[in-house]
């Protein structure tokens, strides 16, 4: 026996192991390995940017290294599941997907699939937070994450718009490009600003479009977020065959989670192909100001901004210029950027359905966001999400601040002249 250890009896249990676990999920897309690809570097947790879920908990099991740990030990057989599935589980759900982690790793772990894989797993061992079920039940019944009666999608805020009749006229109208307008911004007053926004920089443009209404249903972002990838599915294939009835060949969404969904999330993990052209709104607005499309409509707009990088947008999609070209191109505008910007954005929190489980825990997250925002001079925060920007204006003025979130969509329509009732009402 070597010097200071000690012997082990017979029935000690360090010596025995369990049985090893299988996620079949993450076999499926061929992820077990990544376990035991991670480094356990640290950088997800004190890298420029990442993990705010670990910055407010500073538990290791909330970083990407101490959920890789987790299952590591538990694909290893080093811990049984009634030891280690409930801490995995609350982990797993208490993040934003964000993509901090994912972004600062050296190894490059897709951590954000992995968790959305995860929690799928949890959802067929029926460990499922409650507060999700109630979240599905509400999808099931009306058709949005909301809760609201489906044909308020466009007819709950038309009396907003400034020509509300032509508005409705395009309702089911055939037309190359379709407007997806999303649940937050169909029912929410501050996101549904840029959804006016987003229908006027069009009309602008001398593009016609067509919108949905009643017939437009969840992206199903909330559900493949959660891991109910068959959930997902059926709101999936519901839109795609709406759209496609209308002849459209271009779908444009001003929420990078939409986006997300039916540029990525729609063919990586539904297996679902569609003819589609997805275009994020601020792309679009960008390639009008570059081609010349509004030249000589942009008004001067004396305003001090900066500009908070939607998670979606940006670290889960790439996008990150295209906004910043539309703020250089309003004159008048002084943009300044925040301490943390582009990848290493700090997240608003009020992504990866965590405010349904966590109200508390995001405004702690979304605090660490107004103290980056504090640090600039500039009276605006502009976003390209209307999820970040109606959450940004709830934790601005309790943390004392007097700076107001805005879409870039109303931003730009702004500067396009554009003004409607309500929105100085909602923006105050």
């Amino acid at each position: 026996m070597g010097k200071g250890r000690f012997p082990r009896s017979k029935n000690d249990n360090r010596s025995k192991r369990q049985a090893p676990m299988h996620f079949e999920m993450l076999e499926q897309y061929n992820l077990q390995d990544m376990a035991f690809i991670c480094a356990q570097c640290s950088f997800c947790q004190v890298g420029h940017g990442a993990c705010p879920t670990y910055k407010v908990k500073r538990r290791d099991s909330y970083s990407g290294k101490g959920k890789m740990i987790i299952a590591r030990a538990l694909l290893q057989g080093r811990l049984s599941p009634s030891e280690a599935l409930e801490g995995l589980r609350d982990a797993v759900f208490g993040c934003t997907l964000c993509g901090g982690c994912e972004e600062v790793c050296q190894v490059d772990i897709p951590f954000v699939q992995i968790y959305q894989l995860l929690r799928g797993e949890f959802l067929k061992l029926n460990l499922w937070p409650e507060q999700l079920k109630m979240m599905k039940k509400t999808l099931i019944k009306t058709r949005n994450v909301q809760g609201q009666p489906n044909i308020d999608r466009v007819e709950g805020w038309s009396y907003w718009h400034p020509d509300e009749d032509a508005l409705l006229e395009k309702v089911g109208q055939p037309a190359e490009t379709g407007f997806f307008v999303g649940c937050g911004s169909s029912f929410r007053g501050i996101a549904i600003q840029a959804t006016i926004a987003t229908t006027l920089i069009l009309d602008d443009a001398g593009i016609e479009y067509t919108l949905l209404g009643e017939d437009e249903w969840c992206c199903g972002a909330p559900l493949i977020m959660t891991g109910d990838f068959e959930g997902a599915k059926e709101f999936a294939l519901h839109n795609i065959e709406e759209f496609r009835k209308l002849g459209v060949k271009r779908i444009v969404t001003n929420c990078p989670g939409c986006y997300k969904m039916w540029h990525h999330e729609y063919h990586q993990l539904l297996g679902i192909d569609h003819e589609f052209e997805i275009v994020y709104g601020p792309v679009l607005y960008a390639k009008l100001v570059e081609e010349g499309k509004l030249e000589g409509k942009i008004k001067d707009l004396p305003v001090s901004v900066t500009f908070h990088d939607p998670c979606d947008a940006g670290r889960n999609s790439g996008i990150y210029e295209e906004p910043r070209v539309v703020l250089k191109n309003i004159p008048g505008l002084r943009f300044e950027e925040l301490p943390h910007n582009r990848e290493n954005s700090y997240c608003c929190g009020s992504g990866g359905v965590l405010r349904a489980q966590d109200e508390e825990f995001c405004l702690k997250i979304n605090e660490l966001k107004v103290r980056d925002i504090e640090q600039t001079d500039a009276d605006w925060v502009i976003s390209a999400c209307p999820s970040c920007v109606d959450f940004i204006n709830t934790g601005l003025p309790e943390a004392g601040s007097e700076k107001k979130s805005k879409d870039l969509a109303v931003l730009l329509a702004e500067a396009l002249g554009h003004t409607w009732d309500g929105l100085d009402d909602v923006y105050g």
